[in-house]
């Protein structure tokens, strides 16, 4: 397949530990939508969420303090989208 006809690299957000899937998982073009979203879903599961771009690992968004306080932790990849 052509590089031309393939689907552009989209954020995705999954839950810790799993595989981008992008017939599970909504596909974001900005990474601040991405980060809501992971916050959001954080804050719902209580589970720590992932950011991928493509199939390269972003960010981690961890699971609230009891204080309710979520931090992302970027990778070196993903410090140049923040």
């Amino acid at each position: 397949m052509k590089a031309s006809f393939r689907s552009p690299d989209l954020f995705r957000v999954t839950l810790l530990g799993m595989r981008p899937n992008p017939r599970r998982d909504q596909g974001f073009a900005e990474y601040r939508d991405a980060e809501r979203r992971a916050k959001e879903d954080t804050r719902r599961t209580i589970c720590a969420h992932d950011i991928y771009l493509g199939t390269r690992l972003v960010a981690t968004v961890s699971a609230p303090t009891f204080a309710g306080k979520i931090s992302v932790d970027m990778t070196a990849f993903g410090s140049r989208y923040a």
